[in-house]
């Protein structure tokens, strides 16, 4: 005769119990999700101006969260509906409103590409530009969103160059400009305190060449006529230091391009070294020119 042993029936007991725990607990979550699933089917059957009404309930409360929530399942439900362009714009305006604003800009997308007659569309454009506005950094930072936002504002002006928004997107462009030419003038700014005119040189002609109407143009110019001051290029630095007479006559830096000026024309005038030979025909070709 065997006999079990009475710990060894109290562990199978308690293994019971786990398992019969465990087994009543799944039962109560499928239930509780089946009823669920019914509370939902039942919101779904709402006819479409009244599923809308309590959107727009939320939307004007401040509740954007409760909203979102309404509003994606009212596009997949009442997507032929007439309040299906309405829907999808109120779901990025809420997304923009808890300052999501990437989610926001594919939002906005979508609704000029999936209903490019609606009335919505041209704020809908206005409104992915201004998303990525919101994300354009500090200038010493990387400028993606800030190009993104010009492109935005740009598509916006052509595709609606009646729009009463036109002019704030023309400024916020010009804003987002002096932005990256600020960040390509530092770059050369540094080169050039690092004492490497010839990489100075290359981010001031982006300024020049990309950002011409900015404040930074006019900079750029000076320290371009500098660049060649520092290499001892005086036919080069006489060049840019006229450019900037000429272009920047009442800029504040016109006395200290005057002075730049008239500082090469002497130096050019002494004696050249061996190396600058060449430097020196072009200097004599000049003002040859010049007395022409």
């Amino acid at each position: 005769m065997h006999f079990i042993r009475l710990e060894a029936v109290k562990e199978t007991g308690m293994r019971l119990n786990i398992i019969r725990t465990y087994i009543i607990a799944s039962l109560l979550a499928v239930l509780i999700f089946a009823v669920g699933c019914g509370k939902g089917k039942r919101a779904e059957q709402l006819p479409a101006d009244v599923a809308w009404k309590k959107i727009m309930d939320h939307y004007n409360d401040g509740k954007y969260l409760d909203a979102v929530d309404r509003l994606e399942i009212f596009l997949i439900n009442y997507s032929g509906s007439a309040l299906a362009d309405s829907a999808q714009y109120i779901l990025a305006e809420s997304h923009f409103e808890m300052k999501e604003y990437i989610t926001a800009a594919a939002e906005y997308e979508r609704t000029v590409v999936q209903y490019p007659q609606s009335h919505l569309a041209e704020s809908a454009l206005y409104k992915l530009g201004e998303s990525f506005y919101k994300l354009s950094p500090k200038f010493s930072l990387d400028q993606t969103y800030t190009n993104k936002a010009i492109n935005g504002f740009q598509l916006f002006i052509e595709d609606f160059p009646t729009s009463d928004r036109v002019e704030d997107a023309q400024d916020k462009i010009f804003e987002l400009r002096q932005k990256l030419a600020r960040k390509e003038f530092r770059n050369g700014r540094l080169y050039s305190i690092m004492k490497e005119p010839t990489a100075a040189r290359i981010y001031y002609q982006l300024v020049m060449d990309n950002y011409y109407d900015t404040e930074y143009a006019a900079l750029s110019q000076f320290y371009i006529a500098k660049t060649y001051e520092q290499q001892e290029d005086w036919v080069a630095a006489i060049e840019e230091f006229n450019k900037f007479l000429e272009k920047y006559g009442d800029h504040e830096k016109s006395s200290d391009a005057l002075s730049g000026l008239n500082s090469a024309i002497e130096e050019s005038k002494k004696p050249m070294k061996q190396k600058d030979t060449d430097q020196d025909d072009s200097i004599e070709e000049f003002f040859g020119s010049e007395g022409n």
